[in-house]
């Protein structure tokens, strides 16, 4: 299994990877952005813009006349050109009235092929119904909220706010603008980072000196006219999404193929016949990206925000775009992980929690405390349903009482080691309450209200500012959210709906989640829950939300959450999701196909293995009285021992090898062997890969593995050693007994900087091996 770059191409390729040595690629390729004065055959007295980091850069015709443009956006790895014709940098309607955001006229129509400088570039202009470019300015990257590497067992050496160039460029309304707009600014924002072929970009408003409000009606903050084989090479990460699951997270999370919801037929490049004398998929060469139409909104999505003179602008929604150098499905993976690591490094926060469905007493929350702290849990959610817990209802937000009593058993908690953390499901305040009637969503037809609250009024906001009162006084750790703005229409205008009618409901409910989310990370809060809001704050979510996955049985649901897993973690990091196994103790009793304390064991082993914490959610982890009480806590704890030593901060500070790179070998199908390895190219510690096992059949099983090593940063010819993990003990060491096996890179006759491992593995049974780096020949390039 070859998982990295093609051979033909190294002896092109940069000494550094930045999949493999990320710090070294940062230090290397630094972002830059300079303008000089256009030369031949640009038009003399414009300027050529250059954002570049070594690895991908996006350059800009500005011409003297307010006309600016992109003109080429290119992967310098590979050389290929994303860009493929002249376009705008995205369009909006302000007060009713339609602009260009830049853009430059003067490549003919019909003339779509590919953008020749030598042939257009005289001509470049602005356009008719173009926003005027003013100027640009660069400044560094600010954090998107605040927070501390290092904190929950991230690492400490990734950079925070991360390191770049975030380059603003400034367009006003032409002359012909109606006088109403006059003084209206538009701020297009780019952000580029070391080391990464990654670059963000959204869109400001701001009425400035515009003698009356003035009113963002529509929006695309991202166009670009690009090559055939562009989408395949592209991932589009946007900033939100609701309820993901993996064939989501593959697609909006980042894209493996096209997502033709950002995708669209260029009129004036698609031929009719593309799709039939190629494949279907070519005729899509237009990315736009913006407030377009959405099912769940039941139509355009506005923004409709409304600025006002002198006063605080409206921030657009962003996109990541990641331009990668190859198509494999495990590089395509690593990159958008990579770019999860770096621009949401709290994403790395790995503390291991459970879910508590009873504190309707002292005796029950305690009892639930007191069982975490001593399996190796780190954080308790008092979660959906709990007995008594209303999920942040006012009833118990406005009670002192209750809150001293919640606070006393955190504060307790605290003293176990354990952090607290509680459900609120966001789009209701608790159950047992009703949402006023007037504070409803209601329907585009104007005849139906709720059962959804409106996130943009005053009532909304006066909820969210309670619990974040709560969770500030009780001193709680994290907070578990549901029911974030899911894109629900609200088309009230009356009241204290503060959103211009339907046409603001989206982004007025968006910009109220996201303020939220960021205000939660300023207290220091963990958050969890349904949604994948990670660039606002939200830590981890469900690898899947199904609801059929939890109507299997025992063991046929755990086998599919690892098939979710596996999936899901192609596009994002296995700390961010988590797949439930509920009341294990209780769920284990009816287990058919090996012993009650077998399977639990398995269920939780084989979570852990693939890096991934299980979720609990149950009264108790176990009941005292249960006859396996003492064998179900020694196997939690085993495995919370297991994640906690493979975890750990290296001695350079960077993130366990546990929680580094996941590469995926083998997909669990319930019928052979499944297959994962960790790996980490940090050189501070002689462990460099973890390779696990699994045996979900009834037979003894056997397999020639590849192992691919490139990752771990370990060259051709180098030697390794493998050596089994003792799995039965806390301290999750290799095996004292274990042979070592010692294997040559690149000489087994695999991949040029693979091992082949030979494994067998008793019926329903696990395995895990740690790779020792021996002896190394050179760094790989």
């Amino acid at each position: 299994m070859w998982v990295g770059p093609l051979l033909s191409a190294m002896a092109a390729q940069p000494p550094v990877d930045w999949l493999v040595h990320a710090e070294a690629a940062t230090q290397q390729f630094k972002t830059t952005f300079t303008s000089s004065p256009s030369t031949p055959p640009y038009k003399r007295g414009g300027a050529l813009l250059r954002l570049s980091n070594g690895l991908i850069e996006r350059n800009f015709f500005a011409g003297a006349d307010g006309g600016f443009c992109t003109v080429e956006y290119r992967h310098l790895r590979t050389q290929q050109t994303f860009f493929r014709a002249i376009a705008p940098e995205g369009n909006l309607t302000l007060n009713g009235t339609g602009f260009d955001i830049g853009g430059c006229a003067g490549q003919p129509d019909g003339h779509n092929e590919f953008f020749t400088p030598e042939t257009y570039a005289h001509a470049l202009a602005v356009g008719n119904r173009s926003l005027v470019f003013v100027n640009a300015t660069q400044e560094p990257p600010a954090p998107l909220f605040d927070w501390t590497p290092g904190t929950r067992h991230s690492p400490r050496d990734v950079a925070w706010p991360p390191r770049g160039v975030h380059l603003i460029a400034t367009f006003v309304p032409p002359p012909t603008a109606p006088a109403a707009l006059r003084g209206t600014v538009v701020r297009v924002h780019y952000e580029m980072y070391d080391g990464m072929p990654v670059l963000r970009k959204w869109v400001e408003v701001a009425a400035g000196d515009a003698p009356q409000p003035v009113s963002v009606d529509t929006l695309v903050y991202e166009m670009l006219r690009a090559p055939n084989f562009a989408p395949e090479h592209m991932s589009i990460v946007q900033q939100q999404y609701n309820n993901p699951v993996p064939a989501d997270d593959q697609t909006r999370g980042g894209s493996f193929g096209r997502d033709f919801s950002l995708w669209f037929a260029d009129a004036d490049y698609d031929a009719c016949c593309d799709q039939e004398l190629h494949v279907p998929y070519t005729l899509y060469t237009r990315l736009l990206v913006g407030y377009t139409a959405s099912a769940a909104y039941g139509g355009p999505t506005g923004p409709g925000a409304v600025v006002t003179p002198r006063g605080a602008s409206f921030h657009s929604l962003s996109l990541r775009t990641i331009l990668h150098d190859s198509l494999s499905a495990e590089r395509v993976g690593l990159g958008i992980r990579e770019m999860h690591r770096r621009l949401a490094p709290h994403l790395l926060e790995n503390p291991i929690n459970l879910m508590a469905t009873d504190i309707s007493t002292s005796a029950a929350f305690t009892l639930a405390i007191d069982q975490a702290a001593e399996t190796g849990h780190e954080i308790l959610i008092v979660g959906f349903g709990a007995k008594g817990w209303c999920g942040l209802c006012f009833s118990q937000l406005r009670n002192q009482s209750f809150r001293g009593w919640f606070k006393a058993h955190v504060a307790y908690a605290a003293k176990r080691g354990v952090e607290v953390s509680g459900y609120t499901l966001m789009q209701h305040n608790g159950w047992g309450e009703s949402i006023p009637l007037a504070e409803q969503t209601l329907g585009r037809d104007l005849s139906t209200r709720g059962p959804t609250a409106c996130f943009a009024t005053d009532w909304h906001a006066g909820y969210r500012a309670a619990v974040l009162d709560f969770v500030e006084e009780t001193r709680m750790g994290g907070l578990e959210t549901d029911g974030q703005f899911e894109g629900i229409p609200c088309a009230d205008k009356g009241g204290d709906h503060r959103h211009n009618g339907i046409e603001g409901g989206y982004s007025y409910g968006m910009a109220a989640t996201l303020e939220f989310n960021t205000q939660l990370k300023a207290l220091g809060a963990y958050q969890t829950g349904a949604d994948g809001y990670c660039f606002s704050g939200a830590n981890k979510w469900n690898h899947a939300d199904t609801d059929r996955f939890s109507q299997l049985p025992l063991w046929e649901q755990m086998t599919v959450g690892r098939m979710y897993i596996y999936d899901s973690t192609f596009a994002r990091l296995p700390t961010s999701g988590q797949i439930g196994v509920n009341d294990l103790a209780e769920t284990s009793k009816a287990c058919a196909v090996v012993d009650r304390v077998g399977c639990f064991d398995f269920v939780l082993g084989t979570q852990y293995l693939m890096g991934t914490i299980p979720t609990f959610r149950s009264a108790s982890l176990f009941a005292p009285a249960d006859p396996n009480a003492t064998a179900l806590q020694h196997t939690i704890s085993k495995w919370t021992s297991f994640y906690k030593r493979y975890r750990a901060l290296r001695p350079s500070g960077r993130a366990g090898v546990l929680v580094d790179k996941l590469l995926h070998l083998r997909r669990p199908d319930s019928r052979s062997l499944e297959a994962v390895a960790h790996l980490t190219s940090d050189d501070s510690d002689a462990t460099r890969a973890i390779l696990s096992v699994v045996n979900p059949t009834p037979a003894a099983t056997s397999a020639a593995l590849e192992l691919p090593l490139y990752y771990a940063g370990i060259a051709q010819g180098s030697r390794v050693a493998l050596r089994g993990i003792d799995l039965a003990s806390p301290s999750g060491r290799a095996a004292p007994t274990a042979a070592r096996e010692e294997h040559v890179v690149g000489a087994e006759g695999v991949g040029p900087y693979s091992v082949l491992v030979e494994v067998k593995l008793p019926p329903r049974s696990y395995s895990a091996y740690i790779v020792e780096l021996l002896s190394e020949s050179s760094r790989p390039r």
